[in-house]
């Protein structure tokens, strides 16, 4: 079961040993507002690309991961794809074959990360 960006965010927080107050103001948001993110309340998962980049600045994290594991593509990605729709069939095609190797390995070890 993949885990609600909320709990992965809070993992990395406290990874970081930082409060939520602290990463709330390098993402120049309000500690609640995060807080109810941390917790999946629903209506409070809607981050802007700036603030993710800026939880990812703070955390030390990779920004793409960070923008994509809150539910989002990053916008230069997103432009890409709409340059060059090529690119979205090649993600088609990339993902019928990690189907196909989930299918004949169904433990999931594509070497990839979590």
């Amino acid at each position: 079961m993949k885990k609600s960006f909320g709990k992965w965010l809070r993992h990395q927080r406290n990874e970081k040993k930082m409060s939520q107050r602290s990463l709330a103001s390098d993402a120049d948001i309000n500690w609640t507002y995060l807080s109810k993110v941390e917790n999946s309340v629903p209506g409070f998962s809607s981050l802007s690309e700036k603030t993710l980049k800026n939880m990812a600045k703070s955390l030390k994290a990779d920004p793409d991961e960070m923008i994509t594991r809150a539910g989002k593509i990053p916008s230069d990605v997103q432009q890409a794809l709409v340059d060059d729709f090529s690119l979205v069939k090649e993600i088609r095609a990339r993902k019928k074959v990690t189907r196909r190797r989930k299918k004949k390995d169904p433990k999931g070890s594509t070497g990839g990360s979590q």
